[in-house]
């Protein structure tokens, strides 16, 4: 059986993809860099209907 790595062997492939696991199926932040997350409102900011809200 071909393997994709040669750096680890198959026990320590197999606790990496372990210790990983909970990263890659977590529901940790959606972006991998936290610079690029849309910043929060600020308190002073001025309400804005959601886009399709009707007015009225």
């Amino acid at each position: 059986m071909e393997r994709g790595s040669d750096k680890n062997g198959p026990r320590e492939d197999d606790a990496l993809k372990a210790e990983l696991r909970g990263m890659l199926q977590g529901n940790g932040p959606s972006r991998a860099e936290e610079w690029r997350d849309p910043e929060p409102p600020a308190d002073d900011d001025p309400e804005v209907p959601p886009a399709g809200a009707s007015q009225g």
